[in-house]
């Protein structure tokens, strides 16, 4: 399966630097979708009314340089939304439900509209699913085509109750099928702000 990703920031990345991502994905005419994500985030911090809408996660990331937690309000879209949106027929704002405008607004820099920002992207993205040998939990292969230098990402989502076990096991299962973790500088996000030229939205 092959996806496209968007990113939305200002041309100075004041999205990024203040721990906010905003990202629209595509998977060909099949269907979108749209996120507004905290990155570091403290959940309890969070309006608890936003918490207990459908599309909002908590999720800890793993990585060799330690864990990170982040909090999504995600909400699926028509692929014919998102390719409006990209050719500037309509404004950004047209992507996100109005809690996820709530929630950018909350966080965001003051002064800063969803419809002020610029569009960086599209980065294809390859992406398998499946299972692996000695690890009970699901995997997925993705590579980032980013224009200067792909990434390939091994992740795997695990429920709480498992996740201490899976920390324990994961780096051991790694080795196991001789698979050496690259300590790569920035997230995906980061990677495709820094990447990508910064494009003029709606109008």
């Amino acid at each position: 399966m092959t996806r496209e990703v968007f990113y939305l920031d200002t041309p100075a990345l004041g999205l990024e630097r203040a721990g906010i991502i905003v990202r629209v994905r595509r998977t060909g005419a099949s269907g979108a979708d749209a996120t507004v994500r905290l990155r570091p985030a403290d959940p309890a911090a969070i309006d608890p009314d936003l918490r207990r809408r459908k599309g909002f996660t908590v999720e800890l990331d793993m990585s060799p340089g330690g864990f990170v937690c982040s909090a999504s309000l995600k909400t699926r879209l028509a692929g014919a939304t998102v390719a409006a949106a990209v050719g500037r027929r309509t404004p950004p704002s047209a992507l996100f439900t109005p809690r996820q405008g709530r929630l950018f607004h909350a966080y965001a820099p003051h002064g800063l509209t969803l419809d002020g920002l610029s569009l960086f992207g599209p980065v294809p993205v390859r992406r398998l699913a499946g299972s692996a040998h000695g690890w009970p939990h699901p995997l997925s292969v993705q590579l980032w085509e980013f224009p200067a230098e792909p990434v390939l990402e091994l992740s795997s989502r695990v429920a709480v109750a498992d996740a201490a076990q899976a920390v324990a096991r994961w780096p051991v299962f790694l080795d196991r099928h001789r698979v050496r973790p690259w300590i790569f500088r920035h997230t995906k996000a980061q990677a495709a702000l820094r990447a990508l030229e910064p494009r003029p939205t709606y109008g």
